[in-house]
């Protein structure tokens, strides 16, 4: 079982590859007493539901003893279970698609990787004139790591009486910040590349800011969101504002990424582009292994399906005979089995709103590798 803060691709992938069928629940754990609301009612509402719908019983057991095991709280547990054991399981918080149960021959992965996708992998700095506090965030995870910096130089302070020899103490203290920002900016690429982190998230002591900014790696300048949130490094009780904003630019960050994807599909949509849109065409590029992104609508009033195989590229959304001593193709939802194929394929995925503007015809697209 894959279960903690972070939920890799590899994991997905090992998910989505497994024989099914599948158990996918996302179960909000929020107590509300002002409602009367009781978690382990609701729970066991949700449990006697699934069963009537014909849930295994060994994968309820599973997944009613993960549930009672999870602290209660904000947020929604996300729990897959196959053949009565938990494959994969995380609490997702702010989770706005919970109380969603469904069994089928494949995971349901659509509110996961939607949440996921909001969450873009990022490093938060907050610096001052010694050094800098980093947080370093992978795609999807509720905790950081944490590391600290330490410049090489300690002698930062510019304001001493001395006459004559305040020139010399003010710029031996400025070329100490110099050189302390100079580390912090190494460490700095070295942990933005390391969660492959495309958004910086600055705070701190302004002069510290900007000698930093100064000695940034060129590919961070150029490839690297960075974007100001409040707070220094002293214990000035800034943090839980500085989470919020550190949430809201994150989220931002994700909407980003989804209205660059969404250009490029509009651009590519030339008889020589990139862009591929509708069902048949989607499918077909899946199965030619030809997909770079997958562009796919949550849409949980589809009933579209598709046909899928062992193997990564078979896909289908025909249903056909089988060849001599092949096994029968698996229907299943349309969603479902082209975010399989695309996880096992290496394409990227990118989950729409049902009202997104822009939007690839017939809910399902993406972007080529190559035309």
């Amino acid at each position: 079982m894959t279960t903690g803060t972070e939920i890799g691709t590899e994991a997905l992938r090992e998910l989505v590859a497994a024989p099914g069928p599948v158990l996918s629940v996302y179960f909000d754990l929020e107590v509300r007493p002002e409602m009367g609301e009781d978690v382990e009612a609701r729970w066991q509402g949700l449990c006697r539901d699934l069963a009537r719908r014909g849930a295994a019983a060994d994968d309820l057991s599973v997944l009613t003893r993960l549930f009672l095991s999870t602290p209660p709280g904000s947020g929604a547990l996300a729990a897959f279970a196959s053949a009565g054991e938990v494959r994969l399981s995380t609490v997702l918080p702010g989770c706005e698609r919970s109380g969603l149960a469904l069994s089928g021959p494949l995971p349901h992965l659509l509110p996961l990787l939607a949440w996921r996708q909001d969450r873009p992998a990022h490093v938060v700095a907050v610096v001052d004139r010694t050094g800098a506090d980093l947080q370093l965030y992978p795609r999807g995870a509720t905790e950081a790591v944490h590391r600290t910096v330490t410049g090489p130089d300690d002698e930062i302070e510019r304001n001493r009486p001395g006459g004559t020899a305040q020139m010399r103490y003010q710029h031996r203290a400025e070329d100490s910040w110099e050189h302390n920002a100079g580390k912090v900016a190494e460490t700095l690429g070295t942990a933005l590349a390391e969660v492959d982190a495309r958004v910086l998230m600055l705070a701190g002591d302004v002069r510290a800011r900007q000698y930093l900014t100064k000695h940034l790696p060129s590919w961070v300048r150029h490839d690297v969101s960075v974007r100001p949130v409040s707070g220094s490094r002293s214990p000035d009780g800034a943090w839980p504002d500085r989470r919020v904003q550190v949430d809201t630019e994150t989220c931002r960050a994700g909407r980003d990424e989804t209205a660059a994807l969404l250009r490029m599909l509009d651009e590519g949509r030339s008889p020589r582009g990139r862009a591929v849109e509708g069902v048949h065409a989607t499918v077909r590029a899946l199965a030619e292994g030809r997909l770079g992104t997958l562009l796919i609508t949550d849409d949980p009033s589809s009933r579209v399906g598709a046909w899928f195989g062992p193997r990564a590229t078979d896909i289908t959304d025909r249903r056909t005979a089988p060849a001599p001593g092949q096994e029968p193709l698996v229907r299943g939802p349309l969603a479902d089995v082209a975010v399989r194929s695309a996880l096992l394929t290496g394409a990227d995925i990118r989950v729409l709103a049902p009202d997104e503007p822009g939007a690839p015809s017939q809910g399902i697209g993406g972007l080529t590798n190559y035309t």
